[in-house]
């Protein structure tokens, strides 16, 4: 699916932000749909379903951990969503960033962005959720995102290279956990 095709949902307390992502947005995607309150998340996701969702991390101007929006990334999947989820925030930092990646985020995004970035990550999002909903039949393109020791057709593996791809240039730690030859 192309980005000209998609729908997207904003969610951030920030009336400028939300302003500002729609504007840009406008004549990028078919539909930009805004929300200040997370509350009401439930309620949106069962009314549409979106390609892409813009979600904050911090809507409690006191407190700046993060973990607000990683609670509402969990919702999403609760309220069976199938949008990839982007996070954004203003207190971003790589602990931040790979904790998001873990929970199932897409990508995120640090505050303020540069429109050119947003919108290359919103198409990312959005064809690696089309790779996972319809995996391609090549074993080639499938494992051409970490190369070809690695191999996996499933929705999940090809969640894993995404993850790979995106935290590889960091310099996080990560410990992978599971039996051998699984």
């Amino acid at each position: 699916m192309s980005l000209k095709h998609a729908s997207v949902l904003v969610i951030d307390d920030d009336t400028d932000v939300l302003t500002a992502v729609r504007l840009l947005l406008k004549t990028q995607v078919k539909e930009v749909v805004t929300e200040k309150n997370p509350e009401n998340l439930r309620a949106i996701l069962a009314r549409q379903n979106f390609d892409l969702i813009l979600l904050d991390m911090n809507f409690n101007s006191s407190i700046n951990t993060g973990n607000e929006g990683l609670f509402w990334l969990n919702k999403t999947r609760e309220f069976k969503s199938d949008a990839a989820v982007i996070m954004i925030t203003a207190y971003g930092h790589i602990d931040l960033a790979v904790r998001c990646l873990k929970e199932g985020a897409a990508d995120f995004v640090v505050k303020p962005w540069h429109n050119e970035v947003l919108i290359n990550v919103l198409k990312e999002a959005l064809d690696k959720r089309g790779k996972i909903k319809a995996p391609q039949n090549s074993a080639a393109s499938k494992n051409s995102i970490v190369g070809t020791e690695l191999i996996g057709e499933s929705g999940v593996m090809q969640d894993i290279f995404y993850k790979i791809e995106k935290i590889a240039p960091t310099d996080a730690n990560i410990l992978i956990l599971g039996e051998n030859g699984t």
